[in-house]
This record gives C-alpha cells, sequence and structure tokens, in this order.
C-alpha cells in the first residue's frame, strides 16, 4: 500500500486527514500524548511506528522545548516519508531520525531498545497479530506502548464512507463522459471568438446542462462528501485555470483527475478496513497477554464534540 501514501505524503501532508488538520493534529489528539511524554526519563528513546510525515515526533519536539529532559524519536514508515527534519526548528534536548520504506511487522532495532513505542492511525493497517508482537519485541521491560487507532464508529470513519459511497456512484462515471463529451465538442479554445463559438454551440450547451445536473444530483445527496472529494476543484481547474489548455491537456487531465479519485477509493478504504472493531480489540488484548504485556488503558477518544476520534490503548510490557 506504500506507493499512493508515499504520493500522500509527498504533498505535504502532516496527519492522515488530509485538510482536516491543515497542520499539525490538535484538540484531544495532541493532549491525549502529554501523560506519555511527561513519563520520559533522561537520554529517552521513543520509537513511533507508520509516523507519515513525523507528526507525532513533532508533537514530542513541541513538548520538550520547556523541559530539561532529553532525549531521541525515531519515526518509521513503509511509505517515502516527505519532512525534511534538518529544515524543522526542533527543540534542542531532542534527535528526531525519520526512515522511509520500514515495515513495522519486521522492525530494524535490536529487542528492547525503548521505551516508548507509540502509534497515532498507523499500527493497525499492518497485520496486527505481527505488528503488536514486533513492537513490544523492541520495547524495554517496563515501557510503553501507547496506541491511538482508528474506530468503526468514529467521526473520521463516518465521514469516509460517505466519500466512499459517493466516489463508487454511477453519476461519478457520467460526470466524466460528459466532461470529455464537452472538451471534445468546444475542440481547441485559444481565444474570445473561440469562447463565442463555444457558446453558441447547441450541442455544446446540452452536455453542459447534462453536466450541472449530474453534479447536481450529487450536491442533493451529500453536498459535504462531494466537496471533500474535490471533484468540484477538478470541475472547476479545468473550466477555468485550464479553458485554453489546448484539448490533449485537457483530456489528461480529466484523466489525472478520475486516477486522484481512485486512488482517494483505495486509500480510504484502507483506512475503513484498519479501523478497529470491540472484537478486535479483544484480539488485540489476548494476543499481548501472551507476549508478556498487560492492558493499562482502553477508552475511546472523544472530541470537545462528543464525537468519537478512535480508539486509545496503552500497555505496559512486564
Amino acid at each position: 500500500m506504500n506507493n499512493h501514501w508515499s504520493d500522500y505524503w509527498e504533498q505535504g501532508h502532516l496527519t492522515s486527514f488530509g485538510e482536516s488538520f491543515s497542520s499539525n493534529y490538535t484538540g484531544v489528539l495532541n493532549e491525549i500524548w502529554a501523560p506519555r511524554f511527561e513519563e520520559l526519563t533522561n537520554d529517552f528513546k521513543v520509537l513511533d511506528i507508520a509516523t507519515g510525515n513525523g507528526a507525532l515526533p513533532l508533537l514530542v519536539s513541541d513538548y520538550l522545548k520547556n523541559r530539561a529532559v532529553e532525549g531521541e524519536v525515531i519515526g518509521v514508515d513503509l511509505a517515502k516519508i516527505k519532512t525534511d527534519i534538518n529544515a524543522v526548528n526542533l527543540a534542542d534536548n531532542l534527535k528526531v531520525k525519520l526512515l522511509s520504506n520500514i515495515d513495522c511487522i519486521e522492525l530494524p532495532f535490536e529487542n528492547g531498545q525503548f521505551e516508548l513505542v507509540m502509534s497515532q492511525y498507523g499500527i493497525e493497517y499492518a497485520d496486527l497479530k505481527k505488528a503488536i508482537p514486533e513492537a513490544l519485541r523492541v520495547l524495554s521491560t517496563k515501557g510503553r506502548l501507547a496506541l491511538v487507532m482508528h474506530h468503526e464508529n468514529s467521526l473520521i470513519l463516518n465521514r469516509n464512507r460517505r466519500i466512499l459511497s459517493l466516489i463508487k456512484s454511477e453519476e461519478l462515471e457520467e460526470i466524466f463522459n460528459l466532461l470529455r463529451g464537452i472538451v471534445d465538442k468546444m475542440g481547441e479554445v485559444k481565444s474570445k471568438q473561440d469562447l463565442d463559438r463555444v457558446k453558441q454551440d447547441q450541442s455544446c450547451e446540452a452536455l453542459r446542462i447534462q453536466l450541472n445536473a449530474a453534479i447536481g444530483v450529487l450536491v442533493d445527496r451529500d453536498e459535504s462528501a462531494l466537496k471533500d472529494c474535490e471533484l468540484l476543484n477538478y470541475v472547476a481547474t479545468l473550466f477555468k485555470t485550464g479553458l485554453f489548455w489546448n484539448k490533449d491537456k485537457k483530456l489528461n487531465y480529466i484523466e489525472f483527475a478520475i486516477q486522484q479519485l481512485k486512488t482517494l477509493d483505495v486509500r480510504l478504504s484502507e483506512l475503513a478496513d484498519a479501523a478497529q472493531t470491540e472484537r478486535s480489540l479483544a484480539e488485540i488484548i489476548s494476543l499481548i497477554s501472551q507476549h508478556n504485556a498487560s492492558l493499562d488503558h482502553l477508552s475511546s477518544v472523544v472530541d470537545e464534540n462528543k464525537d468519537v476520534l478512535g480508539w486509545n490503548l496503552l500497555i505496559t510490557k512486564q
């Protein structure tokens, strides 16, 4: 799965929620980590699994800027990490390494190296029957494994299910067929005279009316999901920024938009599949008991609006 996630991180996102969090995780998703960071001892070593573009290591840096404790955080991800950590204003008492192409079911670290292993919306994308024992292997005795995981009934999952439903709809295919038809009928548009010709073309006008109607169906069905999937931005770009592009460039842009939505489909489907149920959490609890660890805490992560954002697990290695 790392190719499309590499592309996603390459776009500069710091979290896995796209534009939902334009900088780092905020609110409860920031505050939930403070007790874990408070426990860190001098010369600590922390591992962040499925770090993405390093959101949690950067939270550690923010937390330590007014504290004396020193240590190191290593963030690993199967995808390619874009963040240039050398260009980040880190706390002076923290070293951070971000390592790409690292599979969390086979970590390149010796046993018992880390006093804290953490993951936020990451480890659950892997085979947990392998990933959790591997995380416990590199954890020191009495060390903590702290996880924030996707919840099957979270605000995040419910929102993404709506987006998935919309981008799988028949209307979406119809919209792209209409866009191709309009571009074909428009021909080459290079001047005001060409625009006047297009406006007077009845076949173009008929296709435009059909396009607006198809988009209107999706607006009525779920306007919020339609905005989230970026379809309206692709259409606007084609007929504003790209109005005077040549025909081939317009058609190529349509194919680009189609591919972007297919990639979004894959990414959100993986997210939905990674969401944890009460049954899967019971399996995790059973698994850790087989690997000399115990569950200290399990709760839902809830924001100030009482919306569920995920599961919060805290595990201690015996």
